[in-house]
């Protein structure tokens, strides 16, 4: 095929993609008499260039211009401003293009996380944007509020702003109990490929692809909270898999969230080196919420004898109804665990 017209079809689709998102491949074959495969090779080529996104596979596949999709608003947080109306009408019609699954999770991250900010950022406006890739979807919402680190610090009375991770981690954590149930971000989270929360010069990040957390310090000093939200466009978790990974029936038969996954190298501030005792009941700090509770001691060396007595005794023996179990310990940690708590449970 001579370059001319190489150019003239990509053109074509570049024009025609906004009107024919489902069967511009049908339209662009049948313009330039030319085959579907050459179709798709030229797709492809403005795939790789980012100028275009896929959504879909095969048959369901449908294609959009990069640029149409991103998209940037500023929403005052006055007094009756509401979630599902500024997802509605900003962001419902370009999410409706992505397949069932995706498009649940986003939208629930995005109601979950902008409602947050509405309830307990204390700020005046917040920033909302989509930014669309070639594979994948990034939500950002930055409001100008008190900060959620410092907002959990305050709530709990806690000495240092990064234990505030760690409780948020652990779900069920909320400042306004009597009208949250704190779960919104434990769920979010775990449902996004990549999840990042960053508060003035402290970012809280976790990835899906190997459920690990990292705490560390933010590259961009964000005096309220900036929230950053990532999934794949070809991704394949569906939301309630992902609740029902942390929630058991009740007598009613309804859904629970009853169980958490807990890193506990997060109870390790900067300055510490052992998982102690004290870090031990930083840990407990709300685990009465739930009837069964994972630790998860990756990336840790050992843990002191205080920690397991403070966890798995003194912990256990107040609230022995709590199923409390472990995993990702290597041969030095389960020696510790196992040498007081022979019968203690390790997680497959």
């Amino acid at each position: 095929m001579v370059k001319n017209q190489a150019e003239e079809i990509r053109s074509y689709l570049l024009a025609k993609i906004p009107v024919h998102p489902q069967n511009i491949v049908a339209k662009a074959a049948a313009a330039f008499a030319c085959s579907r495969t050459t179709v798709h090779r030229h797709l492809n080529r403005l795939f790789r260039d980012g100028k275009i996104i896929k959504s879909g596979t095969t048959r369901q596949a449908k294609y959009f211009l990069k640029t149409e999709k991103n998209k940037e608003i500023v929403v005052s947080l006055k007094e009756g401003v509401a979630e599902d109306k500024v997802w509605k009408e900003n962001f419902l019609a370009d999410f409706e293009t992505l397949p069932k699954n995706i498009l649940e999770i986003c939208e629930y991250g995005f109601l979950e996380m902008l409602n947050n900010a509405i309830d307990h950022s204390e700020g005046t406006f917040v920033v909302i944007r989509a930014k669309w890739a070639s594979n994948s979807i990034k939500i950002f919402i930055v409001d100008d509020g008190v900060g959620i680190f410092r907002k959990v610090k305050n709530a709990l009375e806690l000495d240092d702003e990064r234990e505030s991770a760690l409780h948020l981690s652990k779900g069920k954590f909320t400042t306004d109990p009597e009208n949250h149930t704190g779960e919104g971000i434990f769920f979010t989270s775990r449902a996004f490929d990549d999840f990042h929360i960053s508060s003035r010069g402290m970012e809280y990040m976790r990835r899906t692809c190997d459920q690990d957390w990292f705490l560390e310090t933010a590259k961009l000093k964000i005096e309220g909270t900036g929230l950053a939200m990532t999934i794949s466009l070809d991704s394949e978790r569906w939301l309630k898999q992902v609740f029902a990974e942390f929630t058991e029936e009740d007598s009613d038969g309804m859904p629970k969230f009853d169980k958490t996954h807990i890193l506990v190298q997060l109870s390790m501030l900067c300055d510490e080196r052992y998982v102690s005792r004290s870090q031990a009941r930083r840990i407990c700090l709300g685990l009465e919420k739930f009837k069964h509770v994972v630790l998860d001691f990756r990336d840790l060396s050992t843990v002191g004898q205080g920690f397991v007595d403070e966890v798995f005794r003194v912990f256990q023996s107040k609230y022995p109804k709590i199923k409390i179990t472990y995993t990702n310990a290597n041969d030095d940690v389960r020696f510790m665990i196992e040498r007081s708590l022979p019968a203690l449970e390790e997680e497959k």
